[in-house]
């Protein structure tokens, strides 16, 4: 009897773990046709929508109504292709490096591609001189948008959600790399 209930509940959960899986919704679906530009602007557009939303550092992602650097990639992406992204900045820069899109040289990198960085150690590139950064934890993500500029937040006094230049600052210095996540 009870190896012959277990079985059922067993059965039961497979079954259960099936529901849905491979079905996409509509939204990805139709995020699927466009090209990867497409996509980027989406994403861009959908990251602005955020501009000024507080920062807070671990935010809960039940809510928008603060966000750290990771939770806005996360809602960019869902909210504009559908495209469900791991929520640290490890684990997404974990993602782009699995699907083979990882670049370490951030000029060869395209609007709506993911930047990651390192942690801070000061404002000049010399502070950076001489470090591995592929050894380096990384602590921060950005979608970049061209032109040297990203769209990311990063602390309380920041201002939450923000556009910023990142060539000749800390932010260049620290990167450690990126590349698309589609």
């Amino acid at each position: 009897m009870k190896s012959r209930l277990l079985s059922l509940i067993v059965a039961c959960a497979v079954a259960v773990s099936f529901l849905g899986a491979g079905v996409p919704s509509a939204h990805a679906a139709r995020a699927s046709a466009l090209t990867d530009a497409e996509k980027a602007a989406r994403v861009i557009a959908t990251a602005k929508q955020y501009l000024g939303t507080p920062y807070e550092y671990g935010s809960s992602r039940l809510n928008k109504r603060t966000m750290d650097c990771s939770e806005l990639i996360y809602w960019a992406f869902l909210e504009g292709i559908g495209l469900e992204l791991p929520k640290s900045s490890r684990t997404q820069a974990a993602y782009v490096k699995r699907i083979g899109n990882y670049k370490t040289d951030w000029r060869q990198l395209k609007p709506g591609d993911l930047m990651f960085f390192m942690s801070y150690r000061g404002s000049s590139k010399s502070a950076y001189a001489g470090i591995n950064k592929q050894t380096q934890r990384i602590t921060h993500v950005a979608i970049y948008l061209g032109d040297g500029r990203i769209i990311h937040t990063y602390s309380n006094k920041s201002g939450g959600v923000r556009i910023d230049r990142f060539v000749g600052t800390s932010w260049e210095y620290r990167f450690v790399g990126g590349g698309s996540a589609f």
